[in-house]
């Protein structure tokens, strides 16, 4: 018999003007399956490849009768996909009911037992990976980044030979959803798939690329570099306000010293150098940097 995804939808919350939220929560049960995986895309609503690359997925393991049990959920944040401002994606923070404290929605698993809006969709969201072995978040970067892989130092093997340029190694803890998962014993990896805020049909296609090495369709591959978070990963912020004109792209090398930017300002323009030597991971949607803004993040070697 060939097996075939089940569906559900679980409601969240409706706003004043009887707006409803909603997830749609895909189910796949195999005969043979020791490992159940959760997969999930969407939980910034301005991330947004990895929802279509969930929908696209979805097809691929009914093909191929892949032997896990799956709980997918392509869009797992329809709040934060509904927050724009003149038309652009906001959806980092719950900016409808939390404009004090705009909490980022992937950084909120410890309000899971809080009597508010976020604390009852990041509990939902718990509840339904909780009984998986295999916990794989679908992620986005910046105005512009390469695509690269967050995962604890012990599971290295399973982040291995997907074709992500970059690996990033952590070993202390955020309150990310993947990491909360990693402490409950899981397999859980951050995928940051392509820049935000866009979805293109080769980003698309480039991340089930690493899916499908992930679960065995494709063959491993090499070439990806690994890096500490806690030691390689670095910010990089502007000296002073003004316009931003980049001289380089996310994922090219650079040594300490290069001009890679121009930052215009009211008393002219100013040459910014690299402060490291290494690999510009992405760039921040910084185009009119403040003073001391975030203006990129490096790899640095």
């Amino acid at each position: 018999m060939t097996q075939k995804f089940t569906y559900e939808t679980l409601p969240l919350h409706s706003t004043a003007s009887n707006t409803k939220f909603e997830i749609d929560v895909w189910r796949y049960n195999h005969p043979d399956a020791t490992k159940t995986v959760y997969l999930q895309g969407g939980i910034h609503g301005i991330e947004l490849t990895g929802i279509p690359v969930v929908h696209e997925f979805i097809k691929e393991i009914e093909e191929h009768q892949l032997a896990y049990n799956f709980i997918c959920v392509p869009l797992s944040n329809p709040m934060g996909l509904d927050s724009q401002i003149m038309g652009v994606q906001t959806g980092y923070n719950n900016i409808h009911t939390n404009q004090q404290n705009c909490w980022n929605w992937n950084r909120i698993t410890n309000l899971k037992d809080e009597p508010s809006q976020e604390g009852h969709w990041i509990r939902t969201l718990l509840d339904l990976a909780e009984p998986a072995n295999i916990v794989l978040d679908l992620h986005t970067a910046g105005v512009e980044t390469v695509p690269h892989i967050y995962y604890h130092e012990t599971e290295k093997e399973y982040a291995d030979g997907l074709g992500i340029p970059h690996m990033l190694a952590w070993s202390t803890p955020s309150y990310s959803f993947a990491d909360t998962h990693h402490q409950l014993g899981k397999i859980a990896l951050t995928f940051e798939l392509s820049s935000s805020r866009g979805v293109r049909s080769e980003w698309v296609e480039e991340s089930l690329m690493y899916l499908r090495r992930f679960f065995g369709i494709l063959p491993k591959a090499e070439g990806s570099r690994t890096w500490q978070v806690e030691s390689q990963l670095k910010k990089w912020y502007s000296p002073e306000g003004g316009v931003l004109c980049w001289h380089i792209d996310a994922g090219d090398s650079v040594s300490e010293g290069d001009v890679i930017a121009t930052l215009y300002t009211r008393q002219g323009s100013v040459e910014l150098k690299s402060p490291y030597t290494g690999v510009l991971l992405l760039k921040n949607p910084a185009h009119a940097p403040h003073e001391r803004q975030e203006l990129a993040k490096f790899l640095v070697e």
